[in-house]
């Protein structure tokens, strides 16, 4: 079993840890999972929408998403666009609660926890990974539907105003506990599924662990979260570089004799691997993104020239290189996400620790042992017993 220091020192063993390649190789299925479902839906969207294939290929490539200004999306397509997020978040929690169980067994102690039975877990606790924060949406919009009551009372002429005046303090006080649900709801999100994946809570413990940990250990939680999501940028941009120079390497190597020709294999497949921040996005966003593309040292990827026509074989070598780097790209997200979730789990088992004085690495195992009965002669000597066994009579 890890020993902790109980800290904020334990946060920053999520680097380490992280850096698995079971739970890295776990974090990008589920990203290859999400993104293919969110892909889809979204480009259905788009054709409800009107707008062809060719046209929303040439803008986002496999990763579109349109722009919450943009008055010609009906809403049949902003349903369709919701459902794809929704696709997205749900294999983004599974995952990471998968991802947690692997961390919170790997704390306890056992390194060869397998992922298929991480994923099993996983699967077998969805209901409450995905209704924690549902139930807490539905009490929000309980809420707001005792708002429209109340509204539709001060609607009534002269004594409606008169009922707003005197009510205007509940009235206060639910939109403030909206606001605090609404916190809680974020944390629901991002702790959740660590909850689960150490506990192995149902929807009410899990809730009730988030709640405690927001009303008791604030400062901690705020603070450890925080120190947590700047790790997993720092992963997946250390690993970024890695992957860069790795790819300046083979390139160096394999373009020793291959010449214009590899040039133009690279080209064509940054073509297909295109990461464009929308229109939309706000300029500072766009300026870190694109700062942080030639860090890589792939700028090409933001703004790719036109597709060179060259032949059937550098055509699919270049797809087959496109490919390529959309996986590297999701294995060093998927570097950033597992830092994440293992540094959630670390963070869950310190603030148990520190509000409840309670060591989850300690709790049982979830699985039930088999207790062999201890054989008692005088029992058995009672009971019945077959066919075969009893003695025959004599004539």
């Amino acid at each position: 079993m890890t020993k902790l220091h109980w800290s904020y020192k334990d946060v920053f063993r999520a680097l380490r840890l992280g850096f698995s390649a079971k739970k890295v190789w776990m974090m990008s299925l589920g990203l290859l999972v999400g993104f293919a479902g969110y892909t889809i839906l979204t480009y259905i969207a788009y054709a409800a929408a009107g707008t062809d294939f060719l046209s929303v290929w040439q803008t986002f490539r496999l990763l579109p998403l349109p722009s919450p200004l943009d008055y010609t999306f009906p809403w049949y397509s902003w349903i369709i666009f919701a459902a794809a997020v929704l696709w997205f978040i749900c294999a983004l929690l599974i995952t990471g609660t998968a991802v947690s169980k692997v961390a919170y067994e790997q704390l306890r102690g056992d390194e060869f926890y397998e992922s298929k039975e991480a994923f099993r877990f996983a699967f077998r606790n969805t209901p409450a990974v995905l209704s924690s924060p549902l139930l807490i949406l539905a009490f929000v919009a309980l809420i707001v539907v005792f708002g429209l009551i109340f509204s539709l009372l001060g609607a009534i002429p002269a004594a409606g105003e008169i009922f707003v005046g005197l009510l205007a303090v509940l009235g206060f006080i639910a939109s403030l506990f909206i606001v605090y649900l609404l916190i809680v709801l974020c944390f629901a999100l991002l702790l959740g599924p660590s909850v689960i994946g150490a506990t192995h809570s149902d929807t009410f413990d899990t809730l009730f662990e988030v709640f405690s940990c927001v009303n008791e250990q604030p400062a901690r939680l705020l603070w450890y979260t925080a120190t947590t999501a700047l790790l997993a940028k720092v992963g997946s941009f250390l690993l970024g570089l890695a992957a860069s120079a790795a790819g300046r390497i083979g390139y160096a190597i394999t373009g020793a004799f291959m010449g214009e020709k590899l040039a133009d294999v690279v080209s064509n497949a940054s073509y297909y691997f295109k990461l464009a921040s929308p229109d939309w996005c706000p300029y500072l966003f766009q300026r870190i993104f694109l700062d942080e593309m030639n860090l890589y040292g792939f700028p090409q990827v933001y703004m790719p020239g036109e597709y060179l026509t060259l032949g059937w074989s550098h055509d699919i070598a270049s797809l087959l290189l496109g490919v390529l780097l959309y996986l590297i790209a999701i294995m060093v997200a998927g570097y950033g996400l597992s830092v994440w979730f293992t540094g959630m789990t670390l963070n869950f088992a310190v603030l148990a620790y520190k509000k409840d004085e309670k060591n989850v690495l300690e709790l049982p195992e979830d699985e039930e042992e088999l207790i062999e009965p201890v054989p008692n002669p005088e029992l058995d000597d009672l009971k019945p017993k077959p066919a075969s066994e009893a003695p025959e009579k004599k004539v």
